[in-house]
């Protein structure tokens, strides 16, 4: 006969990697109002505090934390290492774009966006902490960055209206050929 005391055996667990790990069976207290845990459970409890002291040891390095603020008023946290360069920052604002970014729509490449801190574009060499991008270890006082997004077409390149020849053309000359304007600066010199 089996001790009422002692729960049955649990299933193995599997971990990520295949190989499998037996589960301790777990006993109950010999009273419902015992507070003593069980050795199982004491030895549970110990290893998560062995694994929160080794959490707790490894050290925080401090970061650039930018708030990305795009025309439409949009934003988005994120955090880079302070010798990241700019360049390296717009490819991988670009690459993690939310798609809620309608306004405007995610530019063709990385090339497209300008970085704007402190009333200045900040070129693609330098780095975040050659441009006084402040470093902390919490990013709840992010530094706000604004970020510029050139115009581009988003037509096919297989476009058959699309011009290819040499120089520019006026939007007279677009519209005789039945060209919509894209968008750019349209001035008139007199």
């Amino acid at each position: 006969m089996s001790n009422p005391t002692t729960a049955p055996a649990a299933a193995p667990a599997i971990s990520g990697e295949g190989e499998i790990h037996p589960i301790p069976p777990t006993t109950e207290p010999s009273h419902p109002l015992d507070p003593a845990l069980p050795p199982a459970q004491q030895q549970v409890s110990e290893q998560r505090e062995q694994e929160n002291e080794t959490v707790q040891s490894i050290p925080i390095t401090p970061k650039v934390h930018v708030k990305v603020l795009i025309i439409s008023g949009q934003s988005k946290v994120l955090s880079f290492e302070p010798e990241l360069t700019v360049g390296r920052m717009k490819e991988l604002i670009w690459s993690s774009w939310p798609s809620e970014w309608t306004d405007p729509a995610q530019p063709p490449s990385p090339s497209y966006l300008r970085i704007l801190h402190a009333g200045r574009i900040l070129q693609d060499d330098s780095t975040l902490s050659s441009n006084n991008l402040p470093v902390s270890e919490s990013s709840s006082l992010p530094t706000v960055i604004h970020i510029s997004v050139r115009s581009f077409s988003i037509r096919a390149d297989d476009d058959p209206k699309k011009h290819h020849g040499l120089g520019r053309t006026t939007s007279a000359a677009r519209s005789h050929r039945g060209e919509e304007d894209v968008g750019g600066c349209k001035c008139v010199i007199m």
